[in-house]
């Protein structure tokens, strides 16, 4: 790494001052129970020398953020040397842990809202149920929202609140990511149950509730990243004991110095470990905990088991994010259902919601107020009496057929004679299925998007299978849900929810 061993390296910044006292009194946060009128001043001189050295750096550009043990933002020192130090050109981007507590309209009167400087500050925004109301914070977020501050919304995940953190996710924006913590110090272990709500809410829940290992030789803290104290004292990041250089003092770090620990136990210390599966998800925003939101101009959705649950049914909360991105960017289906079975499946008004799509693995496609039909044709000579023949057709087109077939005997003949057919054979014990041999999923979304111009780069298509996997590698945004097979879970480059989705892509300019 260019100028490793020395502080030029660093292009991420976590700093911590002097503040040790904040104005909530939570329960469960030991920094509750300072009051916020302990003297700040030692912590707004240390504050004006961190801004003093960053106004000099020498090195390439920084990410900023100020992890504070308390709430820095009721102060004004920290609002204004937030602002000073985004509108620096060396600075890309400057963010904040805060609960919220200060006035979001205030704040964004005293800053020139001009779109350069607004597009680098971000908001880490904590919720406390026990200090403030769901509408309340809700207000504030969605002010600092609306004016283009990107932000993230995170909550402890106590069992006893799941019902008021259900609310705020309700309540949120669902192009606002909203992370749960894993609870410490609980007398017991979280149920299977609190386990499954939590991961819901927060589909990335199982890396904050299991943690990682510490791995030092992937670790991009003291390298290309670092914790700076309040004294200008350098670590690897905020949970290494192991000083590593001043920030003061001079240039020189010494990254080689292992933090000693065994388990990255918070999100700031293993968001900094180069191959977890959050920098796949999240992108370039996983030192936010925000993510980076590539750009989406389609989508396509399986059916059975991405949008319906075990019981075929869709959720509400899948059929609200289903309204909600189709406002912006058109849907598609991707499935082995008919048209007809699909529509059946999701019910008149949720269809509508599509634009067509790939159905019968390709035996039909619909996009753009056109067609395309591969025709299969009926078996003759059926024995109506030990076979029942559903045929699924467009415009008086057969492109896909099933047969009931209860006489083992019967079955094998059938069998035998669509082997000497064109056909696409399913055989599940009693049904047959048939399609045209020349179809498959992933010829029908190439297709579709060849024909609609749908950049490959833009397409996001979700599905539950490992048979999804060929027509979801052609796209570079391929999601399984959190439910999906292991297999294409792995293959996946992301496994989110549908009523997540918003919050991890970008469906508008």
């Amino acid at each position: 790494m260019k100028n490793e061993g020395s502080l030029l390296s660093i292009k991420r910044i976590y700093y911590r001052g002097k503040l040790n006292s904040c104005n909530y009194t939570c329960s469960y946060c030991p920094f509750g129970k300072k009051s916020h009128l302990i003297a700040t001043t030692q912590d707004e001189q240390a504050w004006n020398r961190f801004i003093t050295a960053i106004e000099q750096w020498q090195g390439g550009p920084l990410q900023l953020f100020i992890i504070p043990y308390g709430e820095a933002l009721i102060h004004r020192y920290y609002r204004k040397g937030i602002i000073h130090l985004a509108a620096l050109p060396q600075v890309a981007g400057i963010s904040c842990q805060t609960n919220l507590s200060f006035s979001a309209d205030e704040w964004l009167d005293e800053f020139p809202a001009t779109p350069a400087l607004i597009s680098k500050i971000k908001i880490w925004a904590s919720f406390h149920p026990e200090m403030t109301s769901v509408e309340s914070f809700v207000r504030r977020l969605h002010t600092l929202y609306n004016a283009g501050i990107q932000v993230c919304a995170g909550a402890v995940g106590n069992p006893m609140a799941k019902s008021v953190l259900s609310d705020l996710r309700n309540a949120l924006l669902p192009d606002i990511y909203l992370f749960i913590n894993a609870m410490q110090g609980l007398k017991s272990p979280l149920s299977v149950e609190d386990i499954r709500f939590f991961t819901q809410l927060d589909n990335l829940f199982e890396y904050d509730l299991k943690n990682a290992s510490a791995q030092w030789t992937i670790c991009s803290g003291g390298r290309s990243s670092c914790f700076i104290d309040w004294k200008g004292d350098i670590f690897a990041c905020p949970r290494s004991q192991v000083k590593i250089g001043n920030l003061y003092q001079n240039q020189i770090l010494d990254p080689l110095l292992p933090c000693r620990r065994k388990v990255c136990d918070c999100y700031i210390a293993f968001s900094n470990l180069t191959n977890h599966p959050l920098h796949r998800i999240m992108g370039a925003g996983a030192f936010w905990r925000i993510p980076n939101k590539p750009f989406i101009t389609s989508v396509f959705f399986d059916v059975d088991g991405t949008l319906t649950d075990a019981q075929g049914r869709v959720s509400e909360s899948y059929a609200h994010a289903l309204r909600y991105i189709a406002q912006f960017v058109p849907l598609y289906l991707a499935t082995s259902l008919s048209m007809q079975q699909a529509r059946r499946k999701l019910g008149k008004t949720l269809f509508s919601l599509f634009e067509g799509g790939v159905f019968a693995d390709g035996g039909l496609l619909v996009y753009g107020g056109q067609s395309q039909c591969m025709p299969v044709e009926l078996l003759l000579d059926i024995n109506e009496e030990s076979a029942k023949i559903t045929a699924h057709s467009y415009e008086g087109q057969v492109y896909k057929y099933s047969m009931l077939v209860y006489d083992k005997e019967e079955r094998i003949n059938i069998l035998s004679r669509l082997k000497e057919k064109p056909y696409q054979v399913f055989y599940k014990p009693p049904l047959i299925t048939v399609i045209h041999k020349d179809v498959d999923k992933r010829k029908g979304v190439l297709h579709i998007c060849k024909a609609l111009a749908f950049p490959l780069d833009q397409v996001l298509i979700v599905g539950n299978s490992l048979k999804d996997w060929e027509m979801m590698s052609v796209v570079s945004h391929s999601c399984a849900v959190m439910n999906a097979e292991p297999l294409l879970k792995e293959r996946a480059r992301y496994t989110l929810n549908p009523d997540r989705l918003a919050a991890f892509f970008r469906f508008r300019e």
